[in-house]
């Protein structure tokens, strides 16, 4: 429990320091950097040849400043021979490379940059920079502190399990109590970020519609989580890697993320457009 919390605090610190140098070059290069480690922990995993394992790393560490720095207009095709040079290593080493293994690293390497890069989209879209690092918090506190608060309640209340194979210490008790726990907690982050922070700028939505976006943001990242311990349920480990002691690897914190950011991005998209 010692490691977990050092961890914890360690983790909290970087993303600290990350928020404030979120407008310098130093975001997208936190972004690469856990895009290509949580690419090479699910090929790891899934033991997938070295070539075609380096070749999705880099695809993964790239993108991230694609999208920051260059046009949009090539990346379809760029991906496009990507994934022929993927199958093309599929056929050269078809004895130890299956295509599962090729299907993993190519959507690991697409989907995990792709996601974790909406935290640079939001940095980049909003005019007010108050408001940018309000939507990235409540990013943050819908895929973690949710998971947080449900432990809690889930230690204190827990009776029922929600997926007794997949992920057995998680309860409908637990679940319920850090969804509506970070619901309240949003509210409050919305009232006082607003009235202390923000200045001039403007958010998109008032507080009152925090309460069904944190809802449905929660709801998201427990399938996030999910999701991850169902591969590691299908392959057999315990967690994606050892590099934060106490947590497991980069995909067992980051794996909600990965759900929540994109879907909190379309929220932002969609509110924009009504509100424009």
């Amino acid at each position: 429990m010692l490691k977990r919390i050092i961890s914890g605090v360690v983790i909290i610190g970087i993303l600290v320091l990350t928020l404030v140098f979120m407008k310098t070059p130093v975001l997208t290069v936190f972004i690469s950097l856990v895009s290509a480690i949580g690419v090479y922990e699910l090929n790891n995993i899934f033991k997938v040849k070295k070539p075609a394992m380096v070749l999705s790393i880099a695809m993964a560490a790239v993108i991230p400043f694609w999208l920051s720095l260059w046009d949009l207009s090539l990346f379809g095709e760029v991906a496009g021979f990507y994934i022929i040079a993927m199958l093309i290593m599929m056929v050269k080493w078809h004895g130890e490379l299956k295509f599962e293994q090729i299907a993993v690293s190519i959507i690991s390497s697409l989907a995990i940059p792709c996601s974790l890069s909406c935290w640079i989209r939001f940095a980049e879209a909003e005019f007010f920079e108050s408001a940018a690092y309000y939507y990235i918090l409540l990013a943050v506190s819908c895929a973690w502190l949710s998971d947080v608060f449900a432990y809690f309640c889930g230690v204190a209340f827990g009776k029922h399990k929600m997926t007794p194979v997949v992920s057995p210490k998680k309860t409908w008790e637990g679940a319920i109590g850090g969804i509506v726990i970070t619901a309240g907690v949003n509210v409050a982050f919305h009232l006082i970020f607003t009235s202390k922070f923000l200045g001039d700028g403007k958010l998109l939505w008032d507080w009152y519609y925090v309460v069904p976006i944190s809802i449905s943001l929660s709801i998201i990242s427990i399938f996030g989580d999910l999701s991850a311990s169902v591969i590691k349920r299908q392959i057999g480990v315990k967690d994606y890697g050892n590099l934060i002691p106490g947590h497991g690897g980069i995909m067992d914190r980051f794996d909600s993320m990965l759900f929540v950011f994109p879907s909190l991005y379309a929220i932002y998209t969609v509110a924009g457009l009504l509100n424009g």
